[in-house]
């Protein structure tokens, strides 16, 4: 079965320090090496808010814990443990908890912690804080534009159906029959916070929608009915 986190945006990392999803390939890396630097950085100077620079949704905030350190989704139910193998070498457990995922810490341009490689290709910035998204209450006839199937630009027999609701959308993967709940961000913008799962919907010049963006990575278009 397709998992969303998998299927929609590539983000088995990106929703690895969140929730992600299309049809991407997970990243495979050497384990990094088990010796620790003897004169190493202390715990506490990795602890912060970071932001994910592929989906300015994505938020985690690290905190040292006993040995480790410990990433929380912000909004969200995903908690991520980082287990030390370098000075500013981690690994994680990827979903399945069968394989484990490289997470490098690196410096900025202060000398200070402030940014993350997780998988060697998805980068996580620190952040001052962290403002909580606001959500916009769009009319029933707003909503109802939305409606409609969606089908993936990167695999033609993928369809989504999206529905209006009183309080949103709702998307259902007609794959598998899984439904996810949106909130309104602004009148094209639509969010679920658990996940931290961004919709970006594209109207023509007639007003009418044709597309949606899923995580910032995913095209569908709107079929014709």
């Amino acid at each position: 079965m397709i998992n969303l986190k998998k299927s929609l945006a590539g983000a088995a990392v990106v929703m690895a320090l969140t929730s992600g999803s299309a049809m991407a390939n997970r990243v495979h890396t050497a384990p990094l090496k088990n010796k620790i630097t003897v004169d190493s950085t202390s715990l506490t100077a990795f602890e912060g808010i970071y932001q994910s620079k592929e989906n300015e949704y994505s938020y985690f905030k690290v905190t040292a814990l006993n040995n480790t350190l410990v990433a929380k989704q912000l909004d969200g139910e995903r908690q991520l443990v980082l287990t030390r193998k370098t000075e500013f070498g981690f690994e994680m457990k990827d979903d399945d908890g069968d394989e484990t995922i490289p997470v490098v810490f690196s410096k900025n341009a202060d000398g200070e912690i402030g940014q993350i490689s997780v998988g060697g290709e998805h980068m996580f910035v620190k952040v001052k804080n962290y403002v909580p998204p606001v959500e916009i209450k769009l009319t029933a006839d707003q909503l109802k534009a939305f409606e409609g199937k969606y089908q993936f630009e990167q695999k033609s027999d993928a369809f989504l159906q999206i529905t209006a609701t009183a309080d949103g959308l709702t998307l259902k993967q007609l794959w598998d029959g899984r439904e996810i709940q949106f909130m309104s961000l602004g009148n094209l913008t639509f969010l679920n916070k658990q996940e931290g799962f961004p919709l970006k919907f594209t109207k023509d010049d007639n007003g009418n929608v044709v597309k949606v963006l899923a995580f910032n990575r995913d095209m569908w278009d709107k079929v014709k009915e």
